[in-house]
């Protein structure tokens, strides 16, 4: 009896057992979206355990669940979906959630709202777009992907430098560039560049001055909102470790002559850097000092060498290596680490730079309340050469083969007038130690469902520790008499700054009725920047290669700097919503900037705007065709004080220069030469914006146009002043510009199918402001020859300059020997901004394949090329050898009194060499106006081909994505004719003179592991 009863026992224990298997097991499918695309990213996670996975690129799934559990499926932006397991397979298919995929949408001050609530032009790109060409810069990623926005790289080198313009620029004497936002915060540009690409959720561009109306005036010229990665909203830990290496090469090197080489005035001369030499005839000539010894001539062929200074340069690498591990979402707390080196090899021998980034993020909400809280930190460290060496070598004759001149020895050179760049490399450095450290808090209590607060604060502080060098020589030779020997000589500088930033707001949220929404923030904003600034230097080392202040013999010079700027504001912002399709916006702010008069320090702006959706309003509108249509409009008033900073408006008196005395401690002050007006006040930007934006065909096609015109009023402006004042100027409220804008941006999908997607962007933009007022007394207002002015009536910015003098039918005025008369004054040259500018952007797909490119065309501005000039005085320049140097009748001209077409007097000198090269380096040279070149230019910003590991294979190295990839930047540039690669012609802002290197283009090889 016992035996059958554990028999029939151990019979129902195998039965409940095989039940139980056969209930679990693995549950496979694919997760598609509306359009039977497969959706990666997704997460599917068993209800009520931790048990989850995600989605492959693909859409494909596997996750071990009994028979009858629930599976949630979700994804930012999709609704979610709950589905029962009643077998191995189960496919399905998610919808858009419009609401929460609106929610992404961060406008100021961290408020969000979805895209038809906005009454102003934005544009979102995403991590993907931002990190497909490896730019270790995150703003230079931005170039040639948002209509309107002009990033200009305005130095090359290790450390290059940034501007971001966007619709042009407005002020005549204030900031232009946009605002930067990162996590909430008001940060810079250069706390941008120094973050990791890879650890930047999106950046939100909002184009107008709509950014400022909560911002402050900090953002009346655009802002860039920067968002973060915070956790991987699932509970398992994602580890995501990025890896590439990247090459630097000389893109391109000025176009010169190839006739004429070493020497001056028609003559051979082994001294000289001038390429005023006889014409090449291949015969073994002398070229630069004797070395080792003072008998020892080098010969080499007298011929021309193309681009003979390229092998100087190195070919530039950058290691680039970033883990990130995150966890969690905001519901159940999340926490993100981010670690990322850079290691950069420059372009110049023995350049080296090295970033270091982490960052961590963490956030929980916790019954009523939401903390979370980022620390982040930087460290860069660069040394360089401190010299403009690559100015010094254009200088170099084209017969010259500068690799055999490479001992590093400054007697070892080509020219007895400048030093060796190979010498400068070793004995005249420069160092920089920059850290930035911020932390950054936010808590959030919801009172209910309709009333919350958040108190949000951060402090930054940035140190820049840097210091150069230069080591001596002594010239023991002094050929020709000229003596080349160096003083040595140390300088050091130290500058700290901190930022503290707080915001305090109260948000409100209702339904009124069923059909009216009000949404409500009110808030007050404080800010205090402060910085201090210690320098000092001098002459003459006394024990060698020993960098010491102590170490200096002559007398130091020693400066100090401090600033502080403290700004505070309140501010409130009104959201009415009238069922799907009417949505109104108003806001006001009241800002206090301790840079302006007690009596003047404060100034309140509104704005209002408003956004109409069609297609939610008229039924029967919105079909197969067209999917959706928003009209929105907005006018903004915003208040600036960005041209005046800390002190400006106090009387400041300067140490006179020479001090300190002879035998004498005394010090000695000079009074300022510059007046403020008492009562000057900030400016103000009145813009006015309309904005249609249509989809098609199920987003296949989108169509987004935007139109802003702006009025900048009260600049801050210099005015002359009268004599017995003891002052030259004053500074007032007077300007006024006004300014227009367009933009058009087209998207559109030809093929979008499961193995084949092909992604389009063209985008239209253009934009022109127009100097209303100056002075009273004055209708210019700039500086220098060449310069950028604003002139009354005309387009702003200008290069004014040098220029020929013409008579009425245009033709060049000639004096008796002719030689071309300059004008009597400065002559308007041309416009630094773009008629247009025309992005293109694609995205081609086929299965695990993605091809990316985006190239951008300017047209319609000019630059002045320092390049072309300088090339031009050393007779390097194709123009200057033209007519084999010889005197030439000048096209298109007139003999001064004449009044008729020249045909017979001779320019270009007396008929001898020596008078040609006068000719060219005293007349020709002179005039400014041969130096401003067309601007146009076709880039092609970036080209990218990556590949995606089948999900197959990498499931079996435990790994949820293998990406591998090859990119380029700055691949191809077009440059006009005229412009024979003297420079690019975004540097400089209008005015380009030679940058550390010459410009460059970039090859990338990357790998991209998840797990």
């Amino acid at each position: 009896m016992k035996f059958k009863f554990n028999a029939w026992l151990s019979l129902l224990v195998l039965l409940i057992g095989q039940i139980a298997l056969s209930q679990t097991g693995t549950v496979s499918g694919k997760v598609s979206d509306q359009g039977g695309l497969g959706l990666p990213g997704v997460s599917v996670v068993v209800k009520g355990t931790t048990n989850g996975t995600q989605t492959d690129l693909d859409g494909n799934y596997s996750i071990q669940a009994n028979k009858g559990a629930t599976l949630v499926f979700s994804s930012i932006g999709l609704k979610t979906k709950e589905m029962i397991v009643s077998g191995q397979t189960l496919n399905l298919t998610l919808e858009e959630e419009v609401s929460e995929l609106e929610d992404l949408v961060v406008t100021a001050v961290g408020i969000k709202r979805k895209p038809d609530e906005l009454t102003t032009a934005n544009q979102v790109i995403k991590t993907a777009e931002l990190t497909q060409a490896n730019n270790p810069n995150a703003i230079q990623s931005l170039a040639g992907k948002v209509s309107g926005l002009q990033i200009n790289t305005t130095s090359t080198g290790l450390t290059p430098n940034t501007s971001i313009i966007l619709r042009g620029p407005k002020s005549i004497s204030g900031n232009n560039e946009a605002l930067v936002v990162i996590d909430n915060i008001i940060s810079s540009a250069g706390v941008l560049a120094s973050i990791d690409p890879n650890s930047i959720e999106s950046m939100n561009v909002i184009k107008g001055a709509n950014g400022a109306a909560l911002y402050g005036e900090r953002g009346s010229n655009g802002v860039i909102i920067v968002t973060t990665k915070k956790g991987n909203k699932t509970d398992k830990l994602n580890v995501d470790i990025v890896s590439s290496v990247t090459f630097e090469e000389i893109a391109y090197l000025p176009e010169t002559q190839d006739r004429y080489g070493q020497g001056w005035q028609g003559d051979l001369d082994w001294t000289d850097q001038g390429s005023w030499g006889p014409e090449y005839d291949g015969s073994m000539q002398i070229v630069g000092i004797p070395y080792p010894n003072s008998g020892d001539w080098r010969l080499f062929k007298y011929e021309h060498i193309e681009d003979n200074i390229k092998p100087f340069f190195n070919t530039g690498i950058t290691y680039q290596n970033s883990i990130s591990l995150s966890s969690g979402s905001e519901e159940s707390g999340y926490a993100t680490l981010n670690f990322n080196r850079q290691d950069f090899e420059g372009l110049i021998p023995e350049d080296t730079r090295v970033k270091n980034y982490i960052n961590f993020a963490a956030g929980k909400k916790i019954g009523k309340f939401r903390l979370s809280g980022i620390a982040r930190y930087t460290k860069d460290k660069s040394d360089r050469a401190n010299g403009a060496l690559y100015q010094t070598l254009s200088n170099t004759p084209g017969n010259v083969p500068v690799e055999m001149f490479s001992s590093g020895d400054n007697n070892d050179h080509w020219t007895l007038y400048d030093n060796s760049p190979y010498w400068v490399l070793k004995n005249a450095r420069a160092n920089s130690h920059t850290t930035i450290s911020e932390l950054m808090g936010e808590g959030q209590y919801f009172l209910n469902d309709n009333i919350d607060f958040i108190l949000r604060s951060s402090v930054r502080s940035t140190a820049l520790n840097s210091s150069a060098y230069l080591n001596s020589f002594i010239d023991l030779y002094e050929y020709t008499g000229t003596n080349r020997s160096i003083r040595s000589s140390y300088n050091r500088s130290i500058t700290e700054s901190t930022v503290l930033y707080t915001d305090l707001m109260a948000n409100f949220n209702y339904d009124l009725t069923e059909n009216l929404s009000f949404k409500s923030n009110i808030g007050l904003n404080i800010t205090d920047s402060k910085s201090h600034g210690l320098s000092a230097g001098g002459s003459d080392l006394t024990l060698p290669l020993f960098y010491d202040l102590s170490n200096i013999s002559n007398v130091i010079d020693a400066n100090e700097d401090r600033f502080r700027q403290r700004t505070a504001a309140v501010f409130a912002n009104f959201d009415l919503g009238y069922k799907n399709y009417l949505f109104l916006n108003l806001t006001g702010r009241n800002d206090w900037n301790s840079v302006l008069p007690k009596n003047k320090n404060n100034f309140f702006y509104p704005s209002a705007g408003i956004s109409f959706i069609p297609t939610n309003a008229f039924e029967g509108l919105k079909g197969k065709i067209l999917n959706k249509a928003k009209i929105s409009a907005s006018i903004v008033k915003v208040g600036n004080a960005s041209a005046l900073s800390a002190g400006s408006v106090n009387f400041v008196a300067n140490q006179a220069p020479g001090y300190p005395y002879f035998l004498t401690a005394s010090n000695s002050f000079l009074l300022e030469t510059t007046n403020v007006d008492p009562n000057i006040e900030n400016e103000f930007v009145t813009s006015k914006e309309f904005n249609l934006n249509l989809e098609f065909l199920n987003r296949r096609i989108t169509l987004d146009a935007s139109a802003t015109f702006t009025e900048n009023t009260n600049q801050l402006l210099n005015t002359t002043s009268s004599n017995a004042t003891g002052f030259t100027s004053t500074l007032i409220n007077v300007g006024k510009t006004s300014s227009k804008a367009f933009e058009v941006d087209l998207g559109f999908t030809p093929v979008k199918t499961n193995d084949i997607e092909w992604n389009n962007t063209i985008s239209f933009s253009t934009y022109k402001t127009v100097v209303d007022k100056v002075t009273d007394d004055s209708n210019i207002v700039g500086s220098g020859a060449p310069g950028i002015y604003a002139v009354e009536g005309e387009e702003f910015p200008l290069i004014r300059g040098t220029a020929y003098t013409r008579d009425d039918e245009g033709r060049i005025v000639l004096d008796a020997n002719g030689n071309p008369i300059r004008s009597s004054q400065l002559q308007i040259l041309g416009k630094t901004t773009p008629d247009y500018i025309l992005n293109f952007s694609t995205s081609f797909k086929y299965k695990n394949f993605k091809l990316s490119a985006v190239a951008d065309y300017r047209t319609g501005h000019v630059f002045y090329s320092g390049v072309a000039d300088q090339l031009n005085s050393q007779g390097r320049t194709i123009e200057s050898a033209q007519n084999g140097r010889e005197p030439f009748v000048m096209p298109n001209s007139t003999v001064q009194g004449s009044g008729t077409t020249n045909t017979s007097v001779l320019s270009g000198g007396s008929g001898s060499y020596a008078g040609y090269q006068s000719y060219v380096t005293d007349n020709y040279g002179f005039f400014d106006e041969n130096f401003v070149l067309d601007a146009t230019a076709f880039k092609l910003r970036e080209v990218s081909l990556t590949y995606d590991l089948p999900t197959a294979f990498i499931s079996k190295l435990k790994l949820n994505r293998l990406n591998i990839g090859v990119s380029g930047r700055n691949l191809l540039t077009v440059l006009p004719k005229e412009n024979r690669g003297y420079n690019d012609p975004e540097t400089g802002s209008g005015l380009a003179g030679y940058s550390f290197t010459p410009p460059t283009r970039f090859y990338a090889f990357s790998i991209n592991l998840a797990f």
